[in-house]
């Protein structure tokens, strides 16, 4: 438990006293807005990450379904060997795509974004299998659902943890902070009042030995 400092029992104590508890709960307001808008964002994205992410595992079994029987008609080293040949794609947050992030109730948003990329054919028609060409389309098809599917995650994450911070300190405000600076102002009105008390019985003992 830690040790209270009691402040000096004045006035000017409590007029510092009574702004610091005004100020308090002021933020504790706002603290407590802060906490509902993540808890409503956080489970609005929840809400759209659930059947996004359904979706898109879906999509990549049958990929990896059509993946397999690419990989019977076309050896796996012969790919590579195709692929090795052709332009990288360019990554999420470089020249073409750039990575968009912003900042809302002190949570950096990720905001990354990318278009569909065309993949240049593999090889001819000699050499490539038409199913293999449609495997590469529909990944390429599935990337930006894939990036928006990283941004809600990730934000979600990240969401969590600010609103576990802002938890803490609205704890803090109601359970510590606050109590204790109202009991310090009870303690401090209740010592002036018995200065005031005692000061005017002093005066009226003093009129009484004047008289």
């Amino acid at each position: 438990m830690r040790a209270r400092h009691q402040r000096p029992s004045t006035k000017a104590e409590l007029l510092r006293l009574k702004h610091e508890l005004q100020v308090s709960r002021e933020g504790l307001e706002l603290l407590e807005h802060k906490r509902d808008s993540l808890m409503a964002e956080g489970l609005g994205l929840l809400k759209r990450a659930k059947p996004a992410r359904l979706e898109l595992t879906q999509a990549w079994q049958r990929i990896q379904t059509e993946w397999h029987k690419a990989q019977q008609r076309l050896a796996v080293e012969k790919m590579k060997q195709l692929a090795m040949q052709l332009e990288p794609l360019p990554p999420i947050g470089g020249t073409a795509n750039e990575a968009e992030t912003r900042r809302w109730m002190s949570v950096e948003i990720a905001a990354y974004f990318c278009t569909p990329p065309k993949p240049e054919p593999l090889g001819s028609i000699t050499e490539v299998d038409i199913c293999v060409e449609q495997v590469r389309g529909w990944t390429a098809q599935l990337l930006p659902a894939l990036v928006e599917l990283m941004n809600m995650e990730t934000n979600i994450r990240r969401i969590a943890v600010a609103l576990k911070q802002c938890h803490r300190k609205v704890n803090a405000l109601t359970e510590v902070i606050i109590p204790e600076l109202e009991q310090e102002k009870t303690r401090i009105e209740q010592n002036l009042e018995e200065k005031e008390r005692e000061a005017i019985f002093q005066v009226k003992l003093l009129k009484a030995r004047l008289l």
